[in-house]
């Protein structure tokens, strides 16, 4: 089978053109952070990246945490941290003991301001 060289030539151009569209991909956004006073006196933020994931800074370290079952609402789980929250206005945070996958010690109340 002789390829005419114009064709074949047409054709590694296409190649190379879409090879070079897929090392162009665009930067993530970034996701809106949300303050929220907590009834203990300290103050939390929260961002939410996907559907699946929580960033929680908490005392100036930025914690990742994932989705988890809960009977309602949204929890996050991980980093030895839980963070549930009710809507985007109410939260709740309490640490995980080594183990835990649901919080067992008590809960603090936070609500974003």
């Amino acid at each position: 089978m002789n390829i005419p060289s114009c064709v074949l030539a047409a054709f590694l151009f296409t190649l190379a053109g879409c090879a070079a569209a897929a090392d162009h991909t665009a930067p993530a956004p970034t996701p809106a952070w949300t303050s929220y006073a907590c009834s203990d006196g300290q103050v939390v933020q929260a961002a939410y990246p996907d559907t699946d994931t929580a960033l929680v800074k908490i005392k100036g370290e930025t914690h990742t945490l994932h989705v988890a079952m809960s009977g309602s609402g949204a929890r996050y789980i991980g980093d030895g941290w839980q963070w549930w929250t009710k809507g985007m206005r109410d939260g709740m945070l309490a640490p995980l003991a080594k183990g835990e996958t649901i919080a067992s010690a008590p809960e603090v109340n936070c609500h974003a301001g």
